[in-house]
Formats: C-alpha cells, sequence, structure tokens
C-alpha cells in the first residue's frame, strides 16, 4: 500500500484528525461544535463498514464545511506564554493542512 492509496491516506487521516479534536476539546466549550465535527469526521474515516474512497469524500465534505464555519477559522490555542503559543498554534496549523491535503488528495 503506498502513501497515496486511499486506505493510507484513510489512516492517517483518521490520526491526524483525532489529534486535532484533542487540541480544540482541550480550549473549551466555545469550540464543542468544531470538536463534535473533528469526531465526527474521526468516525467518518475509521468506520470499518465503509469504503476508504468513499469515507474520504464524506469526511472531506464535513471538513470542508467545518473549514468555513466562522467558529473554527478563527480558533487557535491560546496559552498565556507567546513562544509556547505560536508552537501551538504552527502544529495546529500544520495539522489541519494535513488533514486538508489527505482527504483531498493533494
Amino acid at each position: 500500500m503506498t502513501a497515496r492509496a486511499p486506505e493510507s491516506r484513510r489512516q492517517r487521516a483518521t490520526a491526524v484528525a483525532a489529534q486535532l479534536a484533542e487540541i480544540v476539546y482541550e480550549e473549551g466549550r466555545k469550540y464543542a461544535f468544531s470538536y463534535l465535527t473533528l469526531m465526527d469526521i474521526r468516525d467518518t474515516l475509521a468506520d470499518p463498514e465503509a469504503e476508504a474512497e468513499t469515507a474520504l469524500a464524506e469526511a472531506a465534505q464535513r471538513f470542508d464545511g467545518l473549514c468555513r464555519a466562522r467558529n473554527f477559522s478563527e480558533f487557535y490555542v491560546y496559552i498565556d506564554d507567546w513562544e509556547q503559543r505560536v508552537a501551538a498554534n504552527e502544529r495546529v496549523k500544520k495539522l489541519v493542512n494535513d488533514l486538508r491535503s489527505l482527504l483531498h488528495d493533494s
């Protein structure tokens, strides 16, 4: 199985969605919708009954909707220490970009 094969992308996207959901969860109730949507994306990807390509397409549609939502498009991790905040938000940005790339095979 190659890195770009649907099943490989699906497995990696599941892990990335879970990581991103955990970060969003830590930021509190303000982002509850985003957290639940990311968990839904993770569950869609992890569904053993769904074909990999179908799961990726459904997850991509949900993710695209989430990214258009103002609540999530403005998401950031708040930490008092400036350097830690910058590092945490760079990680979030990387995870978002990785997930987008895996879902859209780009």
